[in-house]
């Protein structure tokens, strides 16, 4: 440690001349950074829950994990921090923490927490290496498992991040630690497993770096069973990239059965192609027979969902399952039950032979999941869940077809307000783009809290210096038939005008297909790259790819109006197509606005208004992400300049000169 342990405030640390500026080269004092900070720090010690959207460049990761440190080394408890990208856990634990842990004069302990699944079961991977390699048959598979087996010796934390390879999922799934598949302490492993390793340094740990979807994988287990749970027991919570709050709750309290979940489950019990499975491990021609009706069943339940509820051209299509069509979708019931049942009465009586441990673990997880799918398709079926919405997604592209069932809350507000807000000392949460109009009015409603405390920091960037809002003055209305030749000829023309060094971004795959086809050729003449989003490359390689060619353009959806940083040159340039309003056509997107109405509220106003300028506010910081970066966002949709509610979206962005 560089200082004693005398008693610091948070200002000795974030002032000019205080332990951060005197240890990190270019920092500079920010007093938005300062006010987070004290805000956090309050929020702590009084027990209250905390909004606070932080514009880009406050700094607000030392912002709460500084006051987290300072509460959790006084208090000796845990303070969990969650984010939702991997990019930004990262930053934290590879950056921000190890930073921290040289300069502050107290010593504490961060660990980055993962969910079971992320590490290698030792017992399980024998298991697969003696019964079940037969199910791994290609090449590629050979060569994984052999991967596996060889990293397995050398690694310390067993996690697959730490993997070389990205093995195929269905051999993870194999191999993985699973709570229904574990011994605990009767594993012969258990001294060496790496999951119960991890879990006993969690345990130790003053701050936990988790990500959204384990955060609330753990609150569901606890919901049930207060002394179960993946993180140990914590009352103080930071959610960073909080915008992302009510969409991961709801993932995490939807059900969702695949298709292919089922020919899993049903090719791991019997795999015709092979004879491999558990019907081949304990030699039962009686579970071989269930498994393949139960495979015809399954054929069948499927095809007759595909048949009502899928698009001709084979494009992936959503659809309501409610009253009107519920009989026509499931037209013959759950005609898996009776298979199903078969299935888990014969796994039973295997077990009842079961001569190790082991088999009897492994049996059980099979009857577990047999039971569990029976009980989740009666779910779906009888729709039993009146707050649900119940929906299906299907593919027809591909050799086979893809086919979703889902059971999705309508609101979450409840649970979280109960599970969360209620249950937690003190919850910070904070993002880039929380608020609408200058208040968090629609966030706090969306995500059901009532009492606590907000703040709202502007960027400390110059963005009146940095950027110009172009905004073309005599763009057709985007609903008609010009708006797009006109987009195309204004999109040529700001690309040429910076040459390339920008994002494109649309509100559908439709709209981005065609301006491409007209675009990219005319760039390509003049030695622009033009990279689409959904073609070869990942979003990984293009990203690097831009990055490395500075006169490139990315054609982006959803995925690139947030989460992604380039700094410099690279990107100087952001094009909006559309104000991104999202139309209600998803069934889950339907049923929250007939929510809305039924409450006596305004679709317009209480939902796509504030969702689209949310959203805005995420592509336009694309742009600026340090304080020498500098360039133009081009606003193609007219609405923003000729509509009342046009001035709501320019307010919500930071003040900049505005060029019609």
């Amino acid at each position: 440690m560089t200082q004693s342990s005398k008693k610091l405030t948070i200002k000795d640390i974030f002032s000019p001349g205080g332990i951060i500026s005197d240890h990190l080269q270019g920092y500079e004092y920010r007093e938005e950074q300062l006010r987070m900070a004290n805000a956090v720090a309050r929020a702590f010690t009084d027990s209250e829950h905390l909004i606070v959207e932080a514009g880009t460049g406050v700094g607000k990761s030392f912002a709460y994990l500084i006051p987290a440190i300072s509460l959790a080394y006084r208090t000796e408890q845990t303070v969990v921090v969650s984010t939702n990208t991997i990019s930004l856990q990262e930053q934290i634990i590879t950056k921000d923490i190890p930073f921290l842990e040289k300069v502050l004069p107290r010593e504490f302990k961060a660990v980055l927490a993962k969910g079971r699944r992320n590490y290698l079961s030792r017992r399980r991977l024998n298991s697969l290496l003696t019964y079940e390699r037969g199910l791994f048959d290609t090449m590629e598979e050979v060569e994984q498992v052999k991967d596996i087996v060889q990293w397995v010796e050398t690694t310390e934390d067993g996690s697959q991040a730490d993997l070389p390879i990205q093995p195929k999922m269905n051999i993870w799934d194999k191999v993985k630690s699973d709570r229904d598949n574990c011994l605990g302490r009767k594993c012969p492993t258990y001294d060496v497993c790496f999951y119960f390793n991890a879990r006993n340094e969690m345990q130790e740990a003053n701050l936990l770096i988790v990500n959204h979807h384990l955060l609330f994988s753990d609150l569901a287990i606890k919901e049930y069973d207060h002394s179960a749970g993946i993180l140990p027991h914590y009352d103080y919570l930071i959610i960073d990239e909080a915008h992302h709050l009510e969409a991961t709750a709801t993932k995490h309290s939807s059900l969702e059965i695949s298709n292919s979940q089922i020919k899993w489950l049903l090719d791991s019990l019997h795999n015709p192609r092979n004879d491999s499975g558990i019907a081949s491990r304990f030699d039962s021609t009686e579970l071989t027979d269930e498994v393949e009706e139960a495979r015809e069943s399954t054929n069948e339940f499927f095809k007759g969902i595909v048949e009502h509820c899928s698009d001709e051209n084979g494009y992936t299509t959503t659809n309501r399952i409610n009253e009107d069509n519920l009989s026509k979708v499931f037209e013959k019931g759950n005609i898996l039950e009776i298979p199903l049942s078969n299935i888990e009465s014969t796994l039973k009586k295997l077990n009842e032979d079961a001569t190790s441990d082991d088999e009897e673990q492994e049996l059980s997880s099979y009857t577990n999941q047999c039971k569990q799918l029976r009980a989740d398709l009666d779910l779906m079926i009888r729709q039993v869940e009146p707050d649900y919405i119940y929906w299906v997604e299907t593919s027809t592209r591909g050799r086979t077809p893809r086919v979703l069932i889902n059971a999705t809350p309508v609101n979450v507000s409840q649970m979280l307000q109960k599970n969360l807000f209620e249950a937690k000392e003190s919850v910070i949460m904070t993002s880039a783009t929380l608020s609408t109009n200058q208040n968090f009015d629609y966030f706090k409603k969306r995500i059901g809290i009532t009492e606590c405390k907000e703040l709202l920091v502007h960027s400390p960037f110059n963005f009146q210096e940095q950027v110009k809002i172009h905004i073309p003055q005599k763009m057709p209305d985007p609903n008609s038939a010009a708006f797009i030749p006109a987009a195309i000829e204004e999109i040529k023309h700001y690309l040429e005008l910076t040459h390339g060094k920008a994002f494109v971004l649309f509100t559908s795959y439709k709209m981005m297909d065609k301006v491409f086809e007209e675009v990219a050729p005319a760039l390509e003449e003049i030695g622009i790259t033009v990279f689409k989003q959904g073609a070869d490359l990942s979003r990984t390689d293009m990203l690097h790819a831009f990055r490395e060619d500075t006169d490139s353009v990315i054609f982006g959806t959803s995925s690139f109006w947030e989460g992604v940083d380039v700094r410099g040159e690279a990107l100087s340039n952001v094009v909006i197509t559309k104000l991104p309003f999202e139309v209600p056509t998803h069934p889950v997107m339907e049923a929250r606005v007939t929510q809305i109405k039924e409450q006596g509220g305004n679709e317009f106003l209480d939902f796509s208004l504030p969702e689209a300028i949310l959203r805005l506010k995420q592509g336009f910081g694309r742009l600026i992400r340090t304080k020498t970066d500098q360039g133009i966002v081009v606003i193609l949709d007219p609405r923003i300049r000729t509509r009342r509610y046009g001035k709501l979206f320019i307010n919500s962005l930071p003040p900049c000169d505005i060029v019609t």
